[in-house]
């Protein structure tokens, strides 16, 4: 769903590093942008019979002679390399290195990682360590995670590496090393190591989670690996998930993935849905996904669509519309009065034209059918444009006889 932005940023940062990570065998787990700095005191879990583990590794000793805890050249090697401003050559640079640690190395090389506080700038490069000791020695490194993060991220991170290669050790942490009501934040992590190589697994696994956010982020780790094996293939997994919310919520995703590719045949999937509330969500999806896609055939889909189902669709590509051309949006949305769920449509063109075209913006608040609606849209937009040019926004303000409470509320915050 628009706005995508939050998501943009993080995405930008794993690409430069993505070839180079699979090339080297290191895979970096997809996570939501806003779990990878949580604050410690309310996303940490409690541990249970944690153990520090050894490497028997036959080159632990020749690789510890590279880089050990005394050896302060580690330092200067991992800050160089974070420090390094070509992208690439920085990927290259670190899988060198990586290679060369041994398990009782990475403690030291994680320590000067974060003093040299680069941490959110070379969030791949901190995946990659993580992973790449949680192939070595993961118990070591999630304890080490536990006493020096306060995030999900490194955990999570370490176990997705674990179970790529061990599930069943993975789990059994993950099961062991949590309390707490709602969703287990380490299966998330379980989920996404499995997932590449054993969907089933994955999904087994995932429905032994309740209710919660975690479940959430889990099920959005599976979902494109389900949604690539074709749409046949995905509806038939739909099917094999009993719990009914769960089920409701994979549904609106698989259809936000496979309208992305077949937005066409997405469409007539979800048409024959049962349940109204489910397909008007996945409906949703479909429009905000075509409209990226192909923003004409998108709107006339939406015209084949009647009532509450045309304008949820609306309501989310109106303002990819709005972008285009705004004065035929405009005119579409004026079409789109009377139907059922209106007023959102109408607040979603507000709310993309308030900032480039804050006349065309306020000419639909009076089409909102709740007084309360108008007078708060009317406060925003006149608000946002006083700070951007008071003079004209005062003259207009007067030429269309608005209240003089809506006046002072909308130049109070420029006048201070």
């Amino acid at each position: 769903m628009k706005p995508k932005f939050a998501t943009i940023v993080i995405i930008w940062t794993v690409s430069l590093a993505a070839a180079y990570i699979i090339g080297s065998k290191i895979s970096h787990p997809q996570q939501e942008p806003s779990d990878i700095l949580e604050n410690e005191s309310t996303t940490r879990a409690s541990y249970r019979n944690k153990t520090k583990a050894t490497s028997s590794n036959s080159d632990t000793q020749e690789k510890s002679n590279f880089i050990g805890s005394g050896n302060t050249k580690s330092g200067q090697g991992i800050t160089a390399i974070m420090k390094h401003s070509d992208p690439i050559e920085r990927v290259n640079q670190l899988l060198a290195f990586i290679h060369k640690l041994g398990p009782n190395d990475f403690a030291k090389v994680l320590d000067d990682f974060h003093a040299s506080g680069l941490r959110r700038e070379r969030l791949s490069e901190y995946s990659m360590l993580l992973h790449a000791w949680g192939k070595q020695d993961p118990l070591a490194a999630l304890d080490y995670a536990e006493q020096n993060t306060g995030t999900r991220f490194a955990n999570q991170t370490i176990l997705a590496s674990w179970a790529a290669a061990d599930p069943d050790s993975a789990i059994q942490w993950a099961e062991s090393n949590y309390e707490g009501n709602g969703g287990n934040p380490w299966l998330v992590g379980v989920i996404r190591g499995v997932v590449n190589s054993d969907t089933q697994k994955a999904s087994e696994i995932l429905a032994t989670m309740a209710y919660s956010r975690e479940r959430g982020q889990a099920l959005g780790s599976i979902i494109p690996h389900i949604t690539a094996l074709g749409q046949e293939e995905a509806i038939s997994w739909l099917d094999t998930i009993e719990d009914e919310r769960l089920r409701d919520g994979a549904t609106a995703r698989i259809a936000a993935q496979l309208s992305s590719l077949d937005p066409v045949s997405t469409a007539n999937w979800v048409a024959s849905l049962e349940n109204d509330e489910v397909r008007q969500r996945a409906i949703g999806e479909i429009a905000d996904s075509w409209a990226d896609q192909d923003l004409t055939s998108a709107v006339a889909w939406t015209e084949t669509l009647n009532g509450s189902e045309k304008t949820r669709a609306a309501r989310e590509l109106i303002g990819e519309y709005t972008r285009e051309n705004s004065d035929q949006a405009s005119a579409w949305l004026d079409s789109l009065a009377g139907n059922d769920g209106y007023d959102r449509v109408a607040q979603n063109f507000i709310f993309s034209t308030a900032g480039s075209n804050p006349e065309l913006a306020l000419s639909k608040i009076p089409t909102l059918q709740n007084d309360r609606s108008q007078n708060r849209f009317y406060e925003r937009v006149l608000t946002n444009w006083h700070r951007n040019d008071a003079e004209a926004s005062i003259a207009w303000m007067q030429a269309n006889n608005i209240s003089e409470s809506i006046q002072q509320r909308a130049t109070r915050a420029r006048n201070r």
